[in-house]
């Protein structure tokens, strides 16, 4: 079945939570056929991860989908949703990101004219020093990054049940010796909670594990890339 990138534009979210997977697949398998994707992939030999994240953060936290997408809604996902959502412990890991969204929204704007894509992709490029550090910075994310990072900067494994409930321990045993500061109380509820996020860091909907380098409902985890598209063989 062709893809249509407008499937998703007159749907409710009810209506486009369960084709949302076959969506990113289908923009994503375009992309890597498409000749931008073709030449993306020649030096990113494995791609579509953040285009991925990409189009489900934007629908998921923006409900905005990619025909009606404009700098502005970009800029609110690349500066606020995606270093807030998704978390990262070593920038190195954000370092494909910009290149692989900027070829895809140049495939966007040759093959569908998109009335955004051409502010889109200048705006992504004069981002690409910022983001890798954006996306590691604590101070972007919310309490729940703020553990993730804290517990992989004192040498747990952050990205197994295992690690996280190790400093989970640790943590509470640090309590006891020495007085909270604010960020600790807040950090505190979020352990007693079993690791809940607070209402306010809560996605709504809350999104599955994010289709490319992406965090888990709670809490966010070390970003774990959406299985690979590979150009066909013609």
């Amino acid at each position: 079945m062709p893809f249509n990138i407008r499937q998703l534009d007159r749907l409710s979210y009810d209506d486009v939570e369960p084709i949302l997977d076959n969506y990113i697949s289908g923009a994503i398998e375009q992309f890597v056929n498409s000749p931008e994707g073709e030449a993306h992939l020649k030096n990113y030999p494995e791609g579509g991860g953040w285009i991925g994240t990409f189009i489900e953060m934007g629908y998921n936290y923006g409900e905005t989908t990619l025909p009606k997408m404009t700098k502005g809604n970009v800029q609110t996902l690349m500066e606020y949703t995606l270093p807030r959502k998704v978390t990262i412990f070593d920038p190195a890991e954000a370092e494909d990101a910009i290149p692989e969204l900027v070829a895809f929204w140049q495939f966007l704007q040759r093959e569908y004219n998109l009335r955004s894509a051409k502010a889109i992709v200048k705006y992504l490029e004069s981002l690409a020093s910022q983001f890798p550090n954006m996306m590691s910075d604590p101070s972007r994310g919310g309490i729940a990054k703020a553990f993730m990072m804290m517990g992989d900067q004192a040498g747990f494994d952050m990205t197994a049940p295992e690690g996280i409930q190790a400093f989970q321990q640790q943590y509470n045993a640090s309590l006891k010796s020495a007085p909270p500061d604010l960020t600790t109380n807040a950090l505190k509820n979020l352990i007693q909670g079993g690791l809940a996020l607070p209402d306010s860091e809560r996605s709504t909907p809350s999104p599955s594990i994010p289709k490319g380098m992406g965090m888990q409902k709670a809490p966010p985890a070390k970003k774990t890339p959406r299985k690979r598209t590979s150009r066909k063989k013609k």
